[in-house]
């Protein structure tokens, strides 16, 4: 028993230093931090609203990009990607383009990313441009963070202004209707109680959801005339009603982050170089347009 117990102990322990191993070797990616800045920021011009960008929905240039800052400040690359996990796709050149051109110090990415194993798993394929922006970090060992405001601390603001139960809901179909512009999943049933099990484990939401089948009947309830839950894409826009309106207010808490880590980042003195998708990359423009005085044209790739 004892040799059993010691054989044990030595696979457990070789397994643990492989993976110690790949982790610090970067094969193994795990979620980039959160970044915090040191203080918020003001600036003169308002973050556009979702109400607001609807209106101009398809009809800016996809890549959307610009530059900012410079001088006694940092500089600053925005590039609005449309989300795509298609490595042929030319945007994702835009993305290595602007890298060469930028040189960053500090890179942001939206989303969490989450597990890779590089040796197997196509970054674009598996993450999006995120993905490929973050293997340029790695490869160029610049600092890397998600843009994306804690978690937990989105729920929280989120409960305060609306009923916790439909945060719950909320929390469980983003990440469901954001992937659907990839393919619809083999079981959306079971990707749902996925998402709802990893989505709403906070404290003030949690349990609140049992699983698809509520989703299922709360749905046909609240949004009678809408496709099935099953087929919806939030490509253009969420259901109009509450949800609709809890999307715009997430997105605007997500965005006065990003123009915050971008500022302190810029105000440290980092070149920092942020990918997003496009729309945020539209609505944040005027605000740090108004905090970095004006912005640099980017002229396209092909220029």
């Amino acid at each position: 028993m004892r040799k059993r117990i010691s054989l044990f102990l030595k696979i457990l322990s070789a397994f643990a230093l492989a993976v110690f191993l790949l982790l610090w070797l970067e094969v193994i990616w795990t979620s980039p931090p959160y970044y915090e800045p040191s203080r918020i920021y003001q600036w003169s011009s308002p973050i556009l609203p979702d109400e607001a960008y609807s209106t101009i929905l398809g009809e800016h240039p996809r890549p959307y990009i610009y530059r900012l800052g410079g001088g006694q400040k940092g500089e600053v690359y925005i590039l609005g990607i449309e989300h795509s996990k298609d490595p042929q796709n030319p945007q994702i050149d835009s993305v290595y383009y602007w890298w060469n051109k930028a040189n960053p110090t500090a890179v942001l990415v939206e989303g969490r990313l989450g597990f890779l194993f590089s040796w197997f798993q196509n970054p674009v394929k598996t993450l999006g441009e995120q993905g490929y922006a973050a293997r340029l970090a790695k490869k160029h060992n610049t600092g890397l963070f998600t843009w994306e405001p804690d978690k937990g601390k989105q729920v929280q603001l989120m409960v305060e202004k609306y009923d916790a139960k439909k945060v719950a809901l909320f929390f469980s179909l983003r990440p469901y209707f954001s992937n659907f512009r990839f393919g619809k999943p083999e079981n959306p049933e079971q990707k749902m109680n996925e998402y709802i099990k990893s989505r709403t484990d906070y404290p003030e939401i949690r349990g609140l959801i049992k699983g698809w089948e509520e989703i299922d009947s709360i749905w046909k309830a609240d949004f009678p005339n809408e496709k099935d839950w099953r087929d919806f894409s939030d490509e253009w826009g969420w259901p109009e009603g509450y949800l609709s309106e809890m999307a715009s207010y997430s997105n605007m808490l997500r965005d006065i982050h990003l123009c915050n880590s971008i500022i302190d980042l810029a105000e440290k003195g980092e070149t920092v170089f942020a990918t997003m998708g496009s729309s945020h990359a539209v609505r944040v423009q005027g605000a740090l347009q108004s905090y970095f005085g004006g912005n640099r044209s980017a002229e396209s790739p092909g220029d």
